[in-house]
């Protein structure tokens, strides 16, 4: 007994030479399958149709939008930085600025802004009033305060005053002539 598979029907009699089949394909089954794809695909088209406009009824959506209305509209914050080095400088120098300078904060009330160090003389020739010693609620220790000093600025405008210094201190460099 053979293990080999016979398949019925003219590919059983091929001979090992011919690599092409003996019968053409069933017409008439392709057009039927045609047939019916065309007729799903119409009725989805259909259907898709009167999807649409009922949606369109049931949610009007409004006048087209104008290609030359709004035409950037920004994202919301945070946005990406375009100049980081450049707007720390320049929010540095604004810090530095409005501790410098006077200002009316609401001129109305006559509520005005004032220098740092000017609003400190000012404390120190009228000191405001303090409880004494004796009346400080019980753990709490006095200690003095201590202003930083314009060297002693930390945080990002810290890193600002430190380069300042440090380029200043190399133009000066630069413009001494060397000595021999």
């Amino acid at each position: 007994m053979s293990m080999e598979t016979k398949r019925p029907g003219p590919e059983a009699q091929r001979t090992p030479g011919e690599n092409y089949e003996h019968s053409d394909a069933n017409v008439r089954d392709i057009l039927k399958s045609g047939l019916w794809l065309a007729a799903i695909l119409f009725v989805v088209f259909i259907a898709m149709r009167w999807t649409f406009s009922m949606m369109g009824k049931m949610t009007p959506m409004g006048s087209p939008a104008s290609p030359f209305g709004d035409t950037r509209v920004m994202p919301p914050a945070p946005r990406l930085q375009v100049d980081p080095q450049l707007e720390l400088k320049n929010y540095c120098t604004s810090q530095v600025q409005s501790l410098t300078s006077y200002a009316w904060e609401d001129s109305r009330a006559g509520i005005v802004q004032i220098p740092v160090d000017r609003a400190i003389d000012l404390l120190v020739e009228h000191p405001l009033p303090a409880r004494a010693a004796a009346e400080a609620p019980a753990g709490v220790e006095s200690k003095s305060a201590v202003m930083p000093t314009p060297a002693d600025v930390t945080g990002p405008c810290g890193y600002v005053a430190e380069r300042a210094a440090k380029d200043a201190a190399a133009a000066e460099e630069a413009g001494k002539p060397e000595k021999k």
